[in-house]
């Protein structure tokens, strides 16, 4: 890890080479990592460069470190994969098709966020994990084995330019939701003739969209979700063929824990004012006159507004057996 420092992002990458003989190429960059400090206290300064230098590319991803230094993110290990650049991009996709929780945004995407009307920046949020009690991050040329590990956790919601609070796996993909991002996931649910035992659902399609409502009393959005799933797993022997009704309750099961991650999202999101999802910007293309009159005070409308959830979910599929294993006692 070389680091350098300046008064301007600029002056510090051309520092860079007063202590590096060779010199960066920024076209490969994946990347642009914040830690929580500069976040909380704005990154718009660090952002012109990226925005302006025909260098680095705009589809760089975003990423905020939760209680570390951005370069304490680059001198972590990654297991099975031993470039940093390689397991930071495997883990972020993966997270994103296998888990739908993380809401990714490119350097493109959050400047458009930020000057857009009616909408605000949420971007990647990854932790440090600490492996050891006592660890020391730097300092040696070889090691046995890793010491700290980085995690994606959920997501960063931003306020303008700065951090204003950090989102939860489900909270984030209650947001991925909304706007029609979900990829896949796992759904856990209780089942509903055993105590204490859980099936596990698998996402393989999912749209998601919401309209915005402008009534006499007040905004509403509605907010329309269609899910499908998979019976992925059954803790306990259930055979769905000899209760018909078994089938539509673990879809309405599956659809209750779907409002519940929306519902979580918008929460989070007017408690801290923050219009992650563009239900402004949305209202701007459907009723610009109305806009107008909202634009100077969005962040109390978006606060008060009220949310109307409809969630529509079908399990497709079984797996290669309908019933579970029945151990004979």
């Amino acid at each position: 890890v070389v680091t350098a420092t300046g008064y301007t992002v600029f002056e510090a990458i051309r520092n860079l080479s007063s202590v590096s003989p060779r010199r960066a190429f920024w076209a490969h960059t994946r990347f642009i990592v914040f830690g929580e400090d500069m976040a909380r206290d704005g990154i718009q300064e660090a952002l012109d460069l990226f925005d302006r230098d025909g260098e680095p590319r705009r589809t760089s991803f975003m990423i905020m470190v939760k209680g570390a230094k951005a370069s304490d993110l680059l001198q972590v290990e990654f297991a099975q994969e031993r470039l940093p650049s390689e397991g930071g991009f495997g883990l972020l996709q993966g997270t994103r098709l296998g888990l739908s929780t993380v809401a990714m945004m490119t350097v493109n995407e959050f400047l458009q966020a930020l000057e857009g009307e009616g909408i605000d920046p949420i971007t990647v949020r990854e932790e440090l994990i600490p492996l050891e009690e006592d660890f020391d991050i730097d300092g040696e040329l070889l090691r046995e084995k890793i010491k700290v590990k980085p995690r994606m956790t959920g997501s960063a919601m931003f306020k303008d330019d700065r951090l204003a609070a950090w989102m939860n796996k489900p909270e984030t993909r209650g947001y991925l939701w909304i706007t029609g991002q979900v990829n896949g996931g796992i759904i856990n649910i209780k089942e509903p003739t055993v105590q204490d035992a859980y099936i596990a659902l698998e996402i393989v399609s999912s749209q998601g969209s919401f309209k915005p409502q402008l009534t006499a009393d007040g905004i509403k959005v509605l907010i329309q979700v269609e899910a499908q799933g998979n019976l992925g797993e059954m803790q306990q022997y259930v055979d769905p063929r000899g209760d018909p009704a078994l089938w539509t309750s673990m879809e309405r099961r599956m659809a209750a824990a779907i409002k519940n991650e929306i519902m979580a999202a918008v929460s989070k999101a007017q408690l801290f004012g923050a219009d992650i999802f563009g239900f402004g910007a949305e209202i701007n293309r459907r009723h610009p006159k109305e806009w107008q009159r909202l634009r100077e005070s969005w962040e109390e409308e978006f606060r008060r507004l009220t949310v109307e959830v409809e969630v529509k979910t079908r399990i497709k599929r079984t797996g290669l057996v309908i019933r579970g294993t029945l151990i004979r006692k």
